[in-house]
């Protein structure tokens, strides 16, 4: 399996854990300002964009999963999604989905809420 697929089965294996959880998903890959968003999803009454980080391995814990220059990347679309869709106004965060092995039988799947290093 390449590169492409492993991260596309991976985001797949985070929306159905996302799904199972209540979220409702409402873009997958959504792509503006110079940035992308893996998942947006609504919890209730707050906007929830989701970040998807798959290996094949374990996650080495000295190294972030998400880095500064991704975090304003992401930033910037989010900006772009909020006010494209209206909902600039509602309370959101941004949470990490990291899936360890095969993503169709991972070893290893969580999700952390509001996540920051």
């Amino acid at each position: 399996m390449d590169r492409r697929e492993h991260g596309r089965r991976a985001e797949r294996a985070a929306e159905r854990l996302l799904r199972r959880e209540g979220l409702i998903i409402l873009a997958r890959n959504w792509r503006a300002a110079g940035g992308e968003i893996d998942l947006a999803a609504m919890e209730g009454e707050t906007l929830v964009f989701v970040e998807v980080k798959s290996r094949t391995g374990a996650f080495p814990e000295e190294r972030p999963a998400v880095r500064e220059a991704q975090r304003r990347r992401t930033a910037r679309a989010t900006r772009a999604f909020r006010e494209r869709f209206g909902v600039a106004h509602l309370p959101f965060r941004f949470d990490l989905v990291t899936i360890s092995g095969d993503p169709d039988r991972p070893g290893e799947l969580l999700w952390r809420k509001s996540y920051r290093d």
